[in-house]
């Protein structure tokens, strides 16, 4: 796989946990359900981490 595919394949999980922590957090005020929230993009944030994509060379 690319680099760039890579990326937006990370891109879009991040992008999935946002909107599902958005929709959670709606619903579920507690306390636990930030810890769990703060997990779960934590989680897809760190498929980012160290992730280099290369310039472009012409």
């Amino acid at each position: 796989m690319g680099a760039l595919q890579d990326l937006h394949d990370r891109l879009y999980q991040l992008e999935a946990a946002v909107e599902d922590v958005r929709s959670d957090l709606v619903t579920d005020r507690r306390p636990a359900a930030y810890q769990e929230a703060l997990e779960h993009l934590l989680g897809a944030a760190e498929g980012l981490v160290g992730l280099v994509v290369e310039p472009l060379r012409e």
